[in-house]
């Protein structure tokens, strides 16, 4: 138990210095975007085309536990939470651009529907709310 305890504090370690620390250092005033158009990249990789794709992929990559809140027939409404979420917004971070851009481009290969995301942090709950609009 203490070994697996272990690595995953060194993938949050490793995440918050990457993500947290080095990227918006050399990004600068630019990191958000170019994060986010990082995570489309990233889905169309690792051909994630699915809500079930894309929570199996977060909860390997250890970005939390994706949920699916709501859907309309061009919304939908996502949920990421757990730990490593509050302990990146404890340490004052509130940059998920990424999680953003992977999900659009999920969803984008899903519905064949040009897709793009809103990012809305709950610091009181712990979460984030990701809106994605399909046109």
């Amino acid at each position: 138990m203490q070994d697996s305890n272990q690595q995953n504090e060194h993938v949050y370690f490793v995440n918050q210095l990457y993500r947290d620390f080095l990227l918006p250092t050399i990004l600068g005033q630019d990191n958000d975007e170019i994060l986010y158009w990082a995570g489309k990249r990233v889905a169309q990789k690792y051909a994630l085309a699915s809500f079930e794709d894309v929570a199996s992929f977060f909860a390997t990559a250890e970005f939390g536990t994706l949920t699916q809140v709501k859907e309309h027939r061009a919304e939908f409404v996502f949920e990421l939470s757990g730990q490593n979420v509050a302990d990146r917004l404890n340490s004052n971070c509130n940059e998920f651009s990424l999680e953003a851009g992977i999900i659009a481009a999920a969803l984008q290969a899903e519905t064949n529907r040009i897709t793009e995301c809103e990012i809305k942090v709950d610091q009181r709950k712990q979460r984030v709310r990701i809106t994605a609009q399909l046109d």
